[in-house]
């Protein structure tokens, strides 16, 4: 019996050390890090790219990730504590303040050096997409108010989504290929607008009370959880649709395709299960875990498929 109790409590030591690491790597925001250069690896692909050729734009795609959300992040920790309901993300951040700024001062060195390697276009369509990232912190006082694209209805999420499209599908295209684009190229930001609007609504679900506290509007705020999920669903299916049309009429089908789609297919699908039987009852780690992971899932499932 005394066995049995020492190796509980030795399993139990060994998953809390794990899942602090899990957190660790989460909350420094390596993980989405890793996330973004994922998905840039993928539609490189879905783009006919060679990505052996760009390790130095997968790199800044890395780098200035981690500068947005460190950013982004500390700035939203920075204002008044007593303005925030303090949860684990807040107090990680309150307890990691020196490696949060190494990671942002590394970020900012990383992605200076990267720039004089990749193209002109790169570094412009950075530069726009991080204006837009840090006019969406900016606050603009107007009279009596104060103006910021917080307040404005759905903004964030289709920041993000614009974001991270642009990043990559539009990043690895300008680099290869400049301002010349095909319409496959816009049919496949728009696609990947969609699915990163698709993993982004589940953490609009999550976070529908710290949104009503800072005063975020959000599609959950204005037409409730439920039918949030129903949108979801419905963009969920929708994007399944276009995207296998897409990747159909672009590429020779044969059993290394048909393993990819279902397993995009399978990955939505997924993704949607969990939105709506736990996204509003989980922890804000787990969403992060479960649908930022989804980035990299998507590019493993990808990388399966080459080596089937």
């Amino acid at each position: 019996m005394t066995k049995q109790l020492n190796q509980t409590g030795v399993i139990q030591n060994m998953y809390q050390k794990m899942l602090v690491f899990v957190q660790w790597i989460i909350f420094s925001n390596i993980y989405i890090s890793l996330g973004a250069v994922a998905f840039a690896y993928v539609n490189m692909h879905l783009l006919g790219l060679q990505v052996k050729h760009h390790p130095y734009l997968l790199l800044i795609i890395g780098a200035a990730t981690m500068f947005i959300y460190q950013f982004s992040r500390w700035v939203f920790f920075k204002k008044d504590p007593n303005e925030l309901s303090k949860d684990k993300l807040y107090n990680w951040m309150q307890q990691n303040q020196i490696i949060v700024r190494i990671l942002m001062i590394s970020s900012v060195f990383t992605g200076a050096f990267c720039a004089f390697k990749v193209s002109i276009e790169v570094v412009l369509v950075l530069f726009g997409l991080g204006a837009i990232s840090f006019l969406y912190n900016l606050k603009i006082p107007m009279g009596s108010t104060v103006l910021t694209l917080r307040n404005v209805p759905f903004a964030k999420i289709f920041m993000i989504a614009l974001v991270w499209a642009s990043m990559g599908v539009i990043l690895p295209w300008v680099h290869h290929h400049g301002w010349q684009f095909e319409a496959g190229v816009w049919e496949l930001f728009g696609l990947q607008f969609l699915f990163i609007f698709i993993i982004t609504l589940p953490f609009d679900i999550n976070d529908v009370e710290a949104d009503m506290e800072v005063g975020v509007k959000t599609i959950p705020i204005y037409i409730g959880i439920n039918k949030s999920k129903v949108l979801l669903t419905v963009l969920s299916v929708v994007y399944v649709i276009l995207f296998s049309v897409w990747y159909i009429d672009f590429n020779k089908i044969s059993i290394h395709d048909v393993f990819f789609l279902s397993g995009i297919i399978f990955l939505i699908f997924c993704l949607l299960y969990k939105t709506i039987i736990r996204s509003n009852r989980s922890e804000k780690w787990q969403i992060m875990l479960w649908y930022d992971g989804s980035l990299i899932l998507y590019c493993l499932i990808y990388m399966l498929s080459v080596y089937l």
